[in-house]
Protein backbone atom coordinates (compact mmCIF):
# COMPACT_ATOMS: atom_id res chain seq x y z
CA UNK A 1 0.00 0.00 0.00
CA UNK A 2 1.35 3.45 -0.95
CA UNK A 3 2.39 5.33 2.14
CA UNK A 4 2.24 9.09 2.52
CA UNK A 5 5.61 10.51 3.52
CA UNK A 6 5.88 13.34 6.02
CA UNK A 7 8.20 16.33 5.80
CA UNK A 8 9.47 18.03 8.95
CA UNK A 9 11.53 21.01 7.77
CA UNK A 10 14.31 19.40 5.68
CA UNK A 11 13.81 15.84 6.99
CA UNK A 12 11.50 13.35 5.28
CA UNK A 13 9.98 10.59 7.39
CA UNK A 14 8.65 7.36 5.95
CA UNK A 15 11.50 6.54 3.59
CA UNK A 16 14.07 3.74 3.62
CA UNK A 17 15.70 4.71 6.92
CA UNK A 18 14.42 5.30 10.42
CA UNK A 19 15.22 8.80 11.65
CA UNK A 20 16.88 9.25 15.05
CA UNK A 21 15.07 11.58 17.46
CA UNK A 22 16.95 12.91 20.50
CA UNK A 23 14.89 14.27 23.41
CA UNK A 24 15.58 17.64 25.05
CA UNK A 25 14.22 17.76 28.60
CA UNK A 26 15.63 20.94 30.11
CA UNK A 27 13.65 22.68 32.84
CA UNK A 28 14.50 26.14 31.53
CA UNK A 29 16.06 27.98 28.59
CA UNK A 30 19.60 27.58 29.91
CA UNK A 31 19.32 23.80 30.28
CA UNK A 32 17.64 23.49 26.90
CA UNK A 33 20.46 25.47 25.27
CA UNK A 34 23.02 23.15 26.85
CA UNK A 35 21.19 20.05 25.61
CA UNK A 36 20.70 21.55 22.16
CA UNK A 37 24.43 22.24 21.84
CA UNK A 38 25.12 18.63 22.84
CA UNK A 39 22.95 17.40 19.96
CA UNK A 40 24.36 19.84 17.43
CA UNK A 41 27.64 19.27 15.68
CA UNK A 42 26.86 16.17 13.67
CA UNK A 43 26.34 13.64 16.48
CA UNK A 44 23.87 11.77 14.31
CA UNK A 45 20.40 12.86 15.40
CA UNK A 46 17.96 13.75 12.62
CA UNK A 47 15.41 15.52 14.82
CA UNK A 48 15.04 16.63 18.41
CA UNK A 49 12.01 16.19 20.62
CA UNK A 50 11.35 19.16 22.87
CA UNK A 51 9.61 17.80 25.96
CA UNK A 52 7.75 20.95 26.89
CA UNK A 53 6.17 19.23 29.91
CA UNK A 54 9.59 19.19 31.60
CA UNK A 55 9.71 22.99 31.84
CA UNK A 56 9.42 24.28 35.40
CA UNK A 57 7.36 27.21 34.06
CA UNK A 58 4.93 26.60 31.19
CA UNK A 59 3.62 30.15 30.86
CA UNK A 60 3.32 31.42 27.28
CA UNK A 61 6.19 33.96 27.55
CA UNK A 62 8.56 31.27 28.87
CA UNK A 63 7.56 28.88 26.07
CA UNK A 64 8.19 31.65 23.52
CA UNK A 65 11.59 32.41 25.03
CA UNK A 66 12.63 28.77 25.08
CA UNK A 67 11.50 28.42 21.48
CA UNK A 68 13.82 31.25 20.45
CA UNK A 69 16.72 29.58 22.26
CA UNK A 70 16.09 26.22 20.60
CA UNK A 71 15.82 27.68 17.12
CA UNK A 72 19.09 29.52 17.70
CA UNK A 73 21.04 26.60 19.16
CA UNK A 74 19.93 23.64 17.05
CA UNK A 75 19.35 23.45 13.30
CA UNK A 76 17.42 20.17 13.41
CA UNK A 77 13.65 19.84 13.04
CA UNK A 78 11.76 19.95 16.35
CA UNK A 79 9.06 17.53 17.47
CA UNK A 80 7.25 19.44 20.23
CA UNK A 81 5.69 17.22 22.90
CA UNK A 82 3.67 18.18 25.97
CA UNK A 83 3.25 14.75 27.53
CA UNK A 84 0.48 14.50 30.11
CA UNK A 85 0.74 12.59 33.38
CA UNK A 86 -1.84 10.14 32.06
CA UNK A 87 0.56 9.26 29.24
CA UNK A 88 3.74 9.10 31.32
CA UNK A 89 4.75 12.76 31.30
CA UNK A 90 4.55 15.72 33.68
CA UNK A 91 1.89 17.87 32.04
CA UNK A 92 -1.72 18.46 33.06
CA UNK A 93 -4.55 17.82 30.60
CA UNK A 94 -6.02 21.19 31.59
CA UNK A 95 -2.92 22.94 30.19
CA UNK A 96 -2.63 20.86 27.04
CA UNK A 97 -4.39 22.95 24.42
CA UNK A 98 -3.02 26.28 25.66
CA UNK A 99 0.55 24.95 25.63
CA UNK A 100 0.11 23.44 22.17
CA UNK A 101 -1.15 26.74 20.79
CA UNK A 102 1.70 28.62 22.48
CA UNK A 103 4.25 26.27 20.91
CA UNK A 104 2.68 26.68 17.48
CA UNK A 105 2.47 30.46 17.82
CA UNK A 106 6.16 30.55 18.77
CA UNK A 107 6.95 28.54 15.61
CA UNK A 108 8.72 26.00 17.82
CA UNK A 109 7.39 22.86 16.13
CA UNK A 110 8.08 21.12 12.85
CA UNK A 111 6.01 18.24 14.19
CA UNK A 112 3.49 18.39 17.05
CA UNK A 113 2.70 15.43 19.30
CA UNK A 114 -1.06 15.07 19.86
CA UNK A 115 -2.20 12.52 22.43
CA UNK A 116 -4.85 10.18 21.09
CA UNK A 117 -6.77 9.96 24.36
CA UNK A 118 -7.51 13.69 24.59
CA UNK A 119 -11.01 14.95 23.94
CA UNK A 120 -9.53 18.04 22.26
CA UNK A 121 -7.18 16.08 19.99
CA UNK A 122 -9.02 17.00 16.77
CA UNK A 123 -9.00 20.69 17.61
CA UNK A 124 -5.30 20.66 18.46
CA UNK A 125 -4.51 18.76 15.25
CA UNK A 126 -6.40 21.34 13.17
CA UNK A 127 -4.41 24.10 14.87
CA UNK A 128 -1.22 22.29 13.88
CA UNK A 129 -2.36 21.89 10.27
CA UNK A 130 -3.28 25.59 10.22
CA UNK A 131 0.32 26.35 11.21
CA UNK A 132 1.64 24.01 8.51
CA UNK A 133 2.81 21.45 11.07
CA UNK A 134 2.20 17.68 10.69
CA UNK A 135 0.96 15.74 13.72
CA UNK A 136 2.38 12.77 15.62
CA UNK A 137 -0.81 11.14 16.92
CA UNK A 138 0.44 9.16 19.91
CA UNK A 139 -0.82 6.51 22.31
CA UNK A 140 1.15 5.08 25.25
CA UNK A 141 0.29 2.22 27.59
CA UNK A 142 2.71 1.77 30.49
CA UNK A 143 0.73 -1.15 31.88
CA UNK A 144 0.71 -3.91 29.27
CA UNK A 145 0.86 -4.92 25.62
CA UNK A 146 -2.48 -6.04 24.15
CA UNK A 147 -3.11 -8.92 21.78
CA UNK A 148 -2.29 -8.81 18.08
CA UNK A 149 -5.80 -8.01 16.86
CA UNK A 150 -6.13 -5.09 19.28
CA UNK A 151 -2.69 -3.75 18.35
CA UNK A 152 -3.47 -3.65 14.64
CA UNK A 153 -6.98 -2.31 15.26
CA UNK A 154 -5.61 0.56 17.36
CA UNK A 155 -3.14 1.59 14.67
CA UNK A 156 -5.84 1.42 12.00
CA UNK A 157 -8.22 3.47 14.14
CA UNK A 158 -5.62 6.15 14.86
CA UNK A 159 -4.59 6.35 11.21
CA UNK A 160 -8.22 6.65 10.16
CA UNK A 161 -8.81 9.60 12.49
CA UNK A 162 -5.62 11.35 11.45
CA UNK A 163 -6.36 11.05 7.73
CA UNK A 164 -9.99 12.10 8.22
CA UNK A 165 -8.89 15.25 10.05
CA UNK A 166 -6.32 16.03 7.38
CA UNK A 167 -8.76 15.67 4.50
CA UNK A 168 -11.33 17.79 6.35
CA UNK A 169 -8.72 20.48 6.92
CA UNK A 170 -7.63 20.45 3.28
CA UNK A 171 -11.26 20.75 2.16
CA UNK A 172 -11.79 23.73 4.46
CA UNK A 173 -8.45 25.25 3.42
CA UNK A 174 -9.31 24.83 -0.26
CA UNK A 175 -6.53 22.34 -1.02
CA UNK A 176 -3.49 24.02 0.52
CA UNK A 177 -0.71 22.51 -1.62
CA UNK A 178 2.08 23.31 0.81
CA UNK A 179 0.29 21.68 3.75
CA UNK A 180 -0.55 18.62 1.63
CA UNK A 181 3.09 18.28 0.60
CA UNK A 182 4.16 18.07 4.26
CA UNK A 183 1.69 15.27 4.97
CA UNK A 184 -0.84 14.62 7.72
CA UNK A 185 1.68 13.22 10.15
CA UNK A 186 2.52 9.92 11.83
CA UNK A 187 0.90 7.39 14.12
CA UNK A 188 2.92 6.49 17.22
CA UNK A 189 2.14 3.63 19.61
CA UNK A 190 4.21 2.58 22.61
CA UNK A 191 3.47 -0.29 24.98
CA UNK A 192 5.10 -1.76 28.06
CA UNK A 193 5.91 -5.47 27.57
CA UNK A 194 5.71 -8.10 30.23
CA UNK A 195 8.20 -10.22 28.33
CA UNK A 196 10.28 -10.35 25.16
CA UNK A 197 7.39 -12.21 23.53
CA UNK A 198 5.20 -9.12 24.01
CA UNK A 199 7.85 -7.04 22.27
CA UNK A 200 8.08 -9.54 19.42
CA UNK A 201 4.30 -9.43 19.02
CA UNK A 202 4.32 -5.64 18.81
CA UNK A 203 7.14 -5.71 16.26
CA UNK A 204 5.34 -8.30 14.12
CA UNK A 205 2.06 -6.37 14.27
CA UNK A 206 3.78 -3.12 13.33
CA UNK A 207 5.42 -4.78 10.35
CA UNK A 208 2.08 -6.29 9.30
CA UNK A 209 0.30 -2.97 9.65
CA UNK A 210 2.92 -1.12 7.59
CA UNK A 211 2.92 -3.78 4.87
CA UNK A 212 -0.86 -4.09 4.70
CA UNK A 213 -2.69 -0.99 5.91
CA UNK A 214 -0.36 1.97 6.42
CA UNK A 215 -1.04 5.21 4.58
CA UNK A 216 1.01 7.35 6.96
CA UNK A 217 4.40 6.63 8.57
CA UNK A 218 4.32 4.73 11.85
CA UNK A 219 6.44 4.66 15.01
CA UNK A 220 5.87 1.50 17.06
CA UNK A 221 7.81 1.06 20.29
CA UNK A 222 8.01 -1.66 22.90
CA UNK A 223 9.31 -0.02 26.06
CA UNK A 224 11.73 -1.18 28.73
CA UNK A 225 14.57 -3.65 28.49
CA UNK A 226 12.59 -6.36 26.63
CA UNK A 227 11.76 -3.86 23.89
CA UNK A 228 15.19 -2.38 23.24
CA UNK A 229 15.50 -4.28 19.95
CA UNK A 230 12.36 -2.51 18.61
CA UNK A 231 14.25 0.76 19.00
CA UNK A 232 17.56 -0.50 17.61
CA UNK A 233 15.99 -2.18 14.56
CA UNK A 234 13.08 0.23 14.20
CA UNK A 235 13.06 0.38 10.41
CA UNK A 236 13.10 -3.40 10.03
CA UNK A 237 9.74 -3.49 11.83
CA UNK A 238 8.31 -0.62 9.82
CA UNK A 239 8.97 2.34 12.11
CA UNK A 240 9.82 5.66 10.49
CA UNK A 241 11.79 6.90 13.51
CA UNK A 242 13.33 5.81 16.79
CA UNK A 243 13.94 7.74 20.00
CA UNK A 244 17.43 7.84 21.46
CA UNK A 245 18.74 9.37 24.69
CA UNK A 246 21.27 12.03 25.67
CA UNK A 247 21.72 10.53 29.12
CA UNK A 248 18.42 10.88 30.96
CA UNK A 249 15.88 8.68 29.20
CA UNK A 250 12.56 10.32 28.35
CA UNK A 251 11.04 6.83 28.17
CA UNK A 252 12.05 3.37 29.42
CA UNK A 253 14.50 1.47 27.23
CA UNK A 254 15.91 4.27 25.13
CA UNK A 255 19.38 3.75 23.65
CA UNK A 256 22.06 6.42 24.02
CA UNK A 257 22.46 8.57 20.90
CA UNK A 258 26.17 7.88 20.40
CA UNK A 259 25.74 4.13 20.91
CA UNK A 260 22.83 3.97 18.48
CA UNK A 261 24.73 5.89 15.80
CA UNK A 262 27.77 3.59 16.15
CA UNK A 263 25.58 0.47 16.06
CA UNK A 264 23.76 1.70 12.96
CA UNK A 265 27.06 2.35 11.16
CA UNK A 266 28.23 -1.15 12.04
CA UNK A 267 25.02 -3.04 11.25
CA UNK A 268 22.74 -0.84 9.16
CA UNK A 269 20.07 -1.46 11.79
CA UNK A 270 18.12 1.69 10.94
CA UNK A 271 17.83 0.84 7.25
CA UNK A 272 14.55 -0.67 6.13
CA UNK A 273 16.34 -3.13 3.84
Amino acid sequence: MAQMKVRAANVELGGDRAAIIAPLMGKNASELAQEARAVAGGRGADLVEWRVDHLSDISNPVIAGCAQVLRREVDLPILATFRTEEQGGRGAVADYERVALAVLEAEAADLLDVEYGLEQRRRVAFSAFEAGVPVVLSSHDFGATPGADELVARMRQMQGELLEWFEQFLDDADEDADVRSRGAGLVKVAYMPGSVMDSLRLAACARHFVDTFARVPVIAVSMGEPGVFTRAFAAKFGSAATFSSLGDDSAPGQIGLDALVVFDKATGCLSAH
